[in-house]
């Protein structure tokens, strides 16, 4: 198993793995070209890319999708994002199974149809993607217990957006239960996970209200002597590749 972010923010958003049996996307944020470009530079070869799975409808995770379908990759989400879409996928069940995988959708609060998070389970090993999500509920705690790798939301710094340039209305969204999750919330979520987590990788960072040190230091000093590897995803270019299964 090999797994990279190929981008992450309100840019687009992409995370690429290779099961072995072929190649799965997390959202396709990412225009044909950029995705491809970005793939490549990682080591990897879209010609094996075989489903995509959209964990919502906003268009920074959906930006590529028709050129994906025009080239036979198949769509994966809940029901409630493929109607979003207009798009006749498959259906994401707990425990559906693609390339060697299981996969099991967390349900997420954010302010779209039917958001979801989502693990994955290869050859006894647990992955969690979870971004795009206003509140850390105990539900999707208690899903992504358990998970070697973890790809988290910490998306802003609370100092930073309330003093910044966004309007009122706009600062009340990203803060509200169906918002983005700030760097302290997330901080202290995977406080709670670190007994499991061996690799977290801090994704959707705002370019506007937070900074990758802010979001790496505050993440941690919560983590405190915690042994794991802590990485960073950007807006513009592909995350370190990580190995294991």
């Amino acid at each position: 198993m090999r797994l990279c972010v190929l981008g992450s923010g309100s840019s687009g958003n992409a995370l690429l793995l290779d099961t072995g049996e072929g190649l799965l996307l997390v959202d396709c944020g990412l225009l044909w070209r950029d995705l491809r470009a970005r793939a490549e530079r990682a080591g990897f070869s879209l010609r094996e890319l075989r489903f995509v799975y959209v964990t919502h409808e906003h268009a920074d995770h959906v930006r590529g999708l028709e050129s994906l379908m025009r080239r036979g990759v198949r769509v994966v989400g809940s029901p409630g994002t493929l109607a979003a879409l207009g798009v006749k996928g498959i259906p994401a069940t707990p425990g559906l199974e693609l390339l060697g995988l299981r996969l099991f959708p967390i349900p997420l609060s954010h302010d779209a149809r039917q958001p979801t998070g989502l693990r994955l389970e290869l050859n006894g090993q647990r992955i969690g993607i979870v971004t795009d999500l206003g509140r850390v509920t105990p539900s999707v705690t208690e899903m992504v217990k358990g998970c070697e790798i973890l790809v988290f939301e910490t998306n802003h710094d609370l100092g930073m957006l309330l003093s910044g340039p966004y309007p009122w209305p706009l600062k009340m969204r990203i803060l509200g239960p169906f918002g983005h999750l700030a760097n302290d919330e997330a901080a202290q979520a995977l406080k709670s996970l670190r007994d499991w987590a061996k690799t977290v990788f801090l994704a959707h960072l705002s370019q506007e209200n937070n900074t990758p040190s802010l979001a790496l230091e505050t993440v941690a000093r919560a983590m405190g002597s915690w042994e794991g590897h802590l990485f960073l995803t950007y807006p513009d270019r592909p995350s370190v590749v990580v190995s294991g299964g």
